[in-house]
């Protein structure tokens, strides 16, 4: 093709710098000296196809150094260009609003065009005028023809004109105008020019003009044209056939839609556009519309079969997608119903015999298939299958249609429905036909049942159950499993009746399976039925274990007996009962129940019989333990005793809430209530729920008191005497803060609530644990004076012993023995208890704590000795100043470094110092055996005293050697006793070792066997007072340490670990390090300390006691070679009453 363009024929007066083509081609930008843009479009100029524009664009991009203007004043120009749509050049939203045949909104969007352009183009017009022709506005449309031809003439302008013209009657006016077109159309563009000519023609009612210059064309075409006038010709047929139809010329319209299903046939299904908005005429699915017309003639003139035939014939050969979409499918849906509602002589219609039969014609048979498929795409079978009532086909056929093609949809549930429907009314007609019913209910339920699992396993329960339904609906030869997946699916939807009633079907299909009964436990289980699904468990478990079926009976294994989870269950309750009170109150009840009764009391609970029933393939000890801890939580009362409180005796044949008004009653009951609102079902109070007339009961209860507490879930402390509002500082104050036994109560407990006396809660605080509270830990901090670090710390056992009897001194106790008992769980001790004993109770306390730990910082004390033993204390008092008054302060590693090493230089004979250090390894620990007590330590012997009277007392004075001067102040007159003894028995401190906490304490029989009575070391010079102890009883204090090392200190100790090497006996050391530890020992001894005094008594000079002063007897050692003799014959073992 020719690329020389009559380019001349663009005019332009400016000389030109530049020039740019729009990326689609079609504008040309011209750009001038004096800085303007001129825009030509080249469709209008050149009136070229798109093809030979494209080639223009080569010559001209040469021009411009092949470069093109991204300009953005450049044109834009819609999708549908001259190949797709030539004449039509409008916007894009006009464009689609003109296609979908949106007229007016199409006319809106011109008309928006024109009114803004100060020049409207004459497109727009031309393009407007068609659209109004369209709208029947045919003067209106003349008008904007006339002005787009006025503007500029153009082949769009005269088709317009030429349109309208037509439309008001002057068709050969108009048919000249069209004539017009052709001059000022580009010679591509002439053949379909006249195709639109045509169709203006046919449109304008020239009917036969238009067709037979359709015929003329076709002669003259190449193939793309051939192609268009064929689908305009099937589109004139089928308008033609339109007409005859409405006058009821049905054989001609069948011809006529015969010819237009011959054009259309290889129709593409590709849009005339430019047919379509000029006539309106729709080519979308025009091969289906075809043959629904020849459909429809063929019925029309009688012809049922034929009819009947073209349709089966679209649905064959037009893909289904497409006669499947509305309103086609509606079409199909109604026309084969009417088609196999008629009846005609020689349609091949089923005799009524073979109808009676239920042997199908065989050319009713497809188009029912087709009916059944339209017609169930929008419906459901039932309203599909009221109307074939009036079918000539059978109703057998009718059915099965209908069920195979529901089916074949995987809308299975259905088929299944209608399968039922047609044999309850057709089950004569089955019968004949077992094969085919046997064979679809077989497919149907195996569909169904898949579908089903699908939905359990999606967690779509009311899906499954309506699956599994249908399922059991169509009377499977085997419905057990069916029966089994629905129970299980009504089960898991909460449906228990109906879980429960299929596994009574199954039951009553076969007794001796066991899984039936394995339903039935699952649905009772879920109605919590517990006691029936337990029966029902047992049951399946028998019919396991008695199956003839061995696979089974070896299943009977994988199963758990509700007697082994009632005895896991018991277990359970027994360990968490165990360490409880032996007797709580049972809030509920308000009544007092032993442990037997405990245990009984859960399982009549509903959780008891839920855990029976609920565990079948293992049993849960995790969840058993969790329920059972849960249920035997028990709350703990903490206050002040107070006259009239509700004992034993007085509730244990009653319940608390229905004792007579008191304080003290309604003390406990609201004690009981708290507790209940706290979600509780035990508690337990000190008045009512020991019974102290039986000894063994109080015994047990005064030792595991502590346990008991700290084993509590919650701690309520009711404050006698603090009233509401709470103020801070009325804990402090407050007589609870008192008393002996609620020190050990409070630090026991884990959880603390403290209640006002109108059982408020304390301060309003609004803390589930009031020890976790702020205020309250600063008020116990200075109630007690000891940090709430170390408070919280505090643990039973031996570790501490002073701080706790430090704690514990400014407690008070009605009773003496209290003060004693009050303590044996702070120190996990264990004391028969006996009333009447007085202070004998805190020394035998005292003397186990001591013997078991060995730590005679206990001894550290001032003031009355205890009728127990002289060297222990008659009150807990005493001990309110910490031993750090009386044991020497420790020496510190610097310190210490510096000491030993003037020593090394100075020690007078080192030889004195070895074997002193050898001796006091060498001592057994002390300890009691009976009320006599064997104490280990270096005595320091008086001389005669001088004396002289205070304000308090006596003031005695004297010299010992190695102590120099002594002062010792007591009440008792001194110069009547005997000799005179300062002890130092802090032997443990000397050696730089701690007391060996958490042992457990030696029978007093093993302690007799061990040390009869008192004992000195090695060969030493008889000291007035202990005779020797037979070789084979010693036990030295290395010894006795060595075979305490390794077994536990009591939680929490804070003393520091020692190794092996530490206990090793000196003389297995190294010689310099025994004289390192030997200096090291000395410089500890040159200590001040507070010494004890002891005399001998007046029965046996061998046997001490203790000579309490009422001040600390504070003395140092002299160490020099005279003393050092002295202090090796004074290491002794005290035998002490």
């Amino acid at each position: 093709m020719s690329t020389h363009i009559q380019i001349e024929i663009i005019h332009h007066v400016q000389t030109i710098c530049s020039i740019a083509l729009s990326p689609d081609d079609r504008f040309l930008a011209i750009g001038g000296v004096d800085g303007k843009i001129t825009i030509k479009d080249l469709q209008e100029v050149l009136l070229l196809p798109h093809s030979v524009v494209s080639t223009s664009i080569q010559v001209i991009e040469i021009y411009n150094g092949g470069r093109t203007s991204d300009s953005p004043s450049m044109l834009q120009t819609n999708e549908y260009f001259v190949s797709q749509a030539p004449f039509i050049n409008v916007s894009d939203a006009a464009l689609d609003s003109w296609k979908q045949d949106r007229l007016t909104e199409a006319e809106s969007f011109l008309t928006m065009s024109i009114a803004n352009s100060d020049h409207p183009s004459h497109h727009a017009l031309a393009n407007r005028a068609l659209i109004r022709a369209r709208l029947q506005q045919c003067i209106m449309a003349l008008e904007d023809a006339e002005r787009s031809i006025k503007i500029r003439p153009s082949t769009i302008g005269y088709i317009a004109k030429s349109t309208a013209l037509m439309g008001v009657g002057k068709k050969s006016e108009g048919c000249r105008v069209y004539d017009l077109a052709f001059t000022r159309c580009h010679p591509h563009y002439l053949d379909f020019l006249l195709l639109i000519k045509a169709v203006v023609l046919f449109v304008a009612g020239r009917h036969d003009d238009a067709m037979s210059r359709v015929d003329d064309l076709r002669v003259i075409a190449n193939a793309q044209l051939d192609l268009m006038c064929c689908i305009v010709q099937a589109y004139m047929h089928l308008h033609l056939g339109n007409l005859l139809m409405e006058c009821n010329e049905y054989n001609d319209a069948v011809h006529s839609f015969q010819h237009a299903q011959a054009q259309v046939r290889h129709y593409t299904g590709q849009p005339l556009v430019v047919v379509s908005l000029i006539s309106g005429w729709r080519f979308d699915n025009l091969g289906i519309t075809i043959r629904q017309r020849l459909c429809e003639a063929l019925y029309a003139t009688g012809c049922t079969e034929g009819a009947s035939e073209s349709l089966l014939e679209t649905v064959n050969l037009v893909d289904e997608k497409v006669y499947m979409r509305e309103p086609t499918v509606r079409w199909i849906s109604d026309f084969t119903r009417r088609c196999l509602s008629t009846s005609e002589g020689d349609s091949g219609v089923v005799s009524k015999e073979a109808s009676h039969h239920g042997r199908p014609s065989k050319s009713f048979q497809p188009l029912v298939r087709v009916w059944a498929k339209s017609t169930l795409a929008n419906g459901s079978w039932k309203d599909v299958l009221a109307p074939a009532i009036t079918f000539t086909a059978s109703r057998f056929t009718i059915y099965q249609v209908i069920c195979e093609h529901l089916e074949a949809i995987d809308r299975v549930t259905e088929a299944s429905e209608c399968f039922c429907q047609m044999f309850y009314e057709l089950e004569e007609q089955l019968d004949k036909h077992q094969e085919w019913a046997l064979d679809f209910k077989h497919r149907c339920s195996e569909k169904l049942e898949h579908i089903g699992d699908n939905a359990m396993s999606a967690e779509r329960y009311d899906e499954a159950i309506s699956q599994y339904s249908a399922a059991v609906s169509l009377g499977p030869e085997d419905p057990q499993s069916l029966f089994i997946k629905r129970s299980r699916a009504y089960v898991a939807g909460g449906m228990w009746e109906s879980a429960s009633n299929d596994a009574d079907e199954l039951i009553a299909l076969t007794p001796d399976s066991p899984w039936g009964y394995e339903r039935k436990h699952a649905a009772l289980h879920t109605a919590r039925n517990y006691d029936d699904a337990i029966d029902a468990l047992e049951v399946m478990l028998s019919k396991m274990s008695q199956s003839s079926d061995p696979e089974i009976r070896e299943r009977r294994h994988q199963y758990v007996h509700p007697e082994q989870t009632k005895a896991a269950i018991c277990s359970a309750i027994q360990e968490s009962i165990r360490d409880s009170p032996r007797v709580l109150i049972h809030i509920t009840s308000g009544r007092l129940l032993d442990k037997s009764k405990q245990a009984a009391a859960f399982e009549a609970l509903l959780v008891y019989k839920e855990l029976l029933s609920s565990m079948t393939t293992h049993i849960e000890h995790s969840r058993i333990d969790d329920e059972v801890q849960q249920y035997y939580r028990y709350a703990m009362f903490s206050h002040k005793w107070e006259d009239n409180e509700p004992l034993f005796h007085q509730v244990v044949h009653t319940n608390v809430y229905d004792l007579q008004r008191l304080p003290t009653h309604d003390k406990l009951q609201m004690f009981c209530k708290i507790a209940r609102g706290a979600g509780f079902d035990w508690a337990w109070s000190d008045t009512c729920c020991i019974d102290k007339s039986d000894h063994f009961v109080l015994q047990e209860a005064l030792v595991a008191m502590f346990r008991w507490y700290e084993g509590s879930a919650i701690t309520i402390v009711f404050l006698l005497g603090v009233h509401s509002p709470s103020r801070r500082g009325d804990l402090i104050q407050s007589i609870w803060n008192t008393r002996a036994w609620t020190f050990q109560e409070y630090h026991a407990s884990k959880t603390v609530r403290f209640y006002a006396e109108d059982w408020t809660p304390y301060l309003n605080l609004d803390v589930a644990n009031h020890k976790d509270s702020p205020e309250i830990i600063s008020e116990m901090e200075e109630a007690t004076g000891i940090s709430a670090r170390a408070l919280m710390t505090l643990r039973p056992g031996l570790d501490d012993i002073r701080e706790k009897l430090c704690l514990a001194s400014e407690r008070k106790t009605t009773l003496i023995e209290d003060a004693a008992y009050s303590l044996l769980g702070i120190f996990s001790a264990s004391l028969p208890v006996v009333y009447g004993e007085g202070d004998k109770a805190l020394g035998r306390l005292l003397a186990q704590l001591l013997t078991s730990s060995g730590d005679t910082n206990i001894l550290a004390w001032t003031g009355k000795s205890g009728s127990f033993n002289s060297c222990l204390p008659v009150a807990v008092p005493v001990f309110k100043q910490l031993a750090t008054t009386h044991v020497p302060s420790n020496v510190q590693h610097p310190k210490m470094d510096t000491i030993t090493t003037n020593l090394q230089a100075s020690v007078p004979n080192m030889r004195l110092v070895m074997q002193l250090y050898e001796r006091l390894n060498e001592l057994p620990i002390a300890f009691f055996v009976g009320q006599r007590m064997k104490l280990p330590c270096i005595t320091f012997k008086l001389d005669p005293l001088s004396s002289s009277r205070g304000t308090s007392g006596h003031i005695f004075r004297a010299k010992a050697i190695g102590l120099g001067a002594v002062e010792i102040k007591t009440t008792e007159d001194l110069t009547r006793l005997g000799s005179l003894v300062l002890v130092h028995p802090w032997i443990d401190f000397l050696l730089d070792r701690h007391p060996v906490g958490g042992i457990a304490s030696p029978t007093f029989e093993e302690n007799s066997n061990m040390v009869s009575h008192s004992s000195s070391t090695g060969n030493m010079p008889p000291f007035p007072g202990p005779s020797d102890t037979a070789p084979a009883a010693k036990q030295t204090r290395t010894l006795s340490l060595v075979s305490r090392l390794g077994r536990p200190f009591a939680s929490g100790s804070h003393t520091p670990p020692r190794d092996m090497a530490s206990l090793l006996s000196p003389s297995s050391m190294p010689l310099m390090e025994r004289q390192n530890q030997a200096l090291r020992f000395i410089a500890r001894l040159s200590q001040r300390f507070g010494s004890l005094l002891f005399t001998p008594t007046r029965q046996n000079a061998a046997e001490y006691r203790r000579v309490a002063a009422e001040s600390m007897i504070t003395v140092q050692v002299e160490i020099t070679p005279v003393a050092l003799s002295k202090l090796v014959d004074g290491v002794r073992v005290l035998d002490v009453l």
